[in-house]
């Protein structure tokens, strides 16, 4: 049987409203994290002792004090910035309703107004005076919704985008390290940062060290994000591709410049994936991603179908974030489980 990953997660049942009035209230009565609170707290905010100058996606800012109004644009981002110890200036996010909170961050995730079901729009952003708005795909500075990196930063509010997106892909740990290092000096959080940035490190270095001890040699993989006509899989630079690197799943298309790509039933066929791992996220549920992946007649005769090694993996953990580690661990586990004695 294909194995559904699950985690120990918070279930979130807060009902959010993208109303900007019943924003603004329930705002002002959250612990922590209320725009009263943090006006004031912007209004006495402690300066560096030297400004703190950073390059991100080769934009390079200044910033003379640490941001006190946050917006964070995405789940993994709000997650993130709650690890670090920067969660209580988080003051809207969008992606703000998913179900599944990582249990560390879920009190202070559940007390964040939600802004919207998707991304924020740019007067739902401005309306709350950030100082600074972190994104963790390119789509949270979308130009044709009005709220790209410049446009924001003419009106004064600084960005921050995680750099799998910033056109070079994510070669390997050192990217999450410089942004991780750079947000924590930015929000001066620079420990909190460090003991995230250790941890995610340390745990897929050890799976990858487990793996290498059994003598492990990658099992070639199909990473089926979607679509029926023409399947969309995971390309060589993004994320994905580390994952699966440290997981012992060689991706078996690693050609392009893009996280993820287009191909063909044609060219999987030709390849011959031994092992499948099925993004689960969006209107289509895994079981019928899989269902469909049986029945397709070019699929039907590949390894990985007639021995039915299929991994499923939510996609929220395929992001530039501590989730990254519970996938590498997943997919370990399920393709090569005599490494782990089990």
């Amino acid at each position: 049987m294909f194995r559904r990953h699950t985690s120990t997660r918070h279930t979130n049942t807060r009902h959010t409203t993208t109303t900007l009035a019943t924003l603004l209230v329930a705002g002002l009565a959250l612990a922590g994290c209320s725009r009263g609170e943090a006006a004031e707290t912007n209004g006495s905010v402690e300066p560096f002792a030297e400004p703190v100058t950073i390059t991100n996606c080769e934009r390079e800012t200044t910033y003379t004090a640490a941001p006190q109004r946050i917006v964070s644009m995405n789940d993994h981002v709000t997650e993130t910035l709650i690890q670090m110890g920067a969660g209580d200036r988080i003051v809207g996010m969008g992606y703000g309703e998913q179900d599944e909170i990582l249990p560390e961050v879920a009190e202070q995730f559940d007390a964040i107004p939600s802004l919207a079901k998707e991304y924020p729009t740019w007067e739902q952003i401005v309306d709350l005076e950030p100082d600074l708005v972190v994104g963790g795909m390119r789509s949270a500075f979308d130009e044709k919704e009005g709220r790209s990196r410049d446009a924001l930063e003419a009106a004064g509010i600084n960005t921050f985008l995680f750099s799998e997106y910033c056109g070079e892909g994510f070669p390997d740990l050192s990217m999450l390290e410089t942004d991780f290092s750079q947000l924590g000096r930015l929000l001066a959080v620079d420990q909190g940062a460090r003991d995230l940035t250790h941890r995610i490190t340390e745990e897929v270095e050890d799976i990858r060290a487990t793996l290498d001890a059994a003598g492990v040699t990658g099992t070639p993989t199909f990473f089926y994000d979607g679509g029926e006509a023409e399947p969309t899989t995971i390309g060589g630079v993004g994320i994905g591709q580390l994952i699966g690197e440290y997981a012992g799943a060689d991706n078996i298309f690693t050609e392009g410049d893009r996280p993820y790509l287009t191909t063909t039933w044609e060219i999987l066929g030709e390849r011959q994936p031994e092992a499948i791992v099925v993004l689960d996220y969006g209107a289509t549920s895994a079981e019928d991603k899989i269902a469909y992946l049986r029945a397709q007649p070019i699929m039907s005769t590949t390894p990985a179908i007639r021995e039915n090694r299929i991994v499923v993996v939510p996609l929220s953990d395929f992001f530039e974030s501590s989730r990254m580690a519970t996938s590498v661990e997943t997919i370990a586990r399920e393709l090569h489980p005599h490494a782990f004695r089990q």
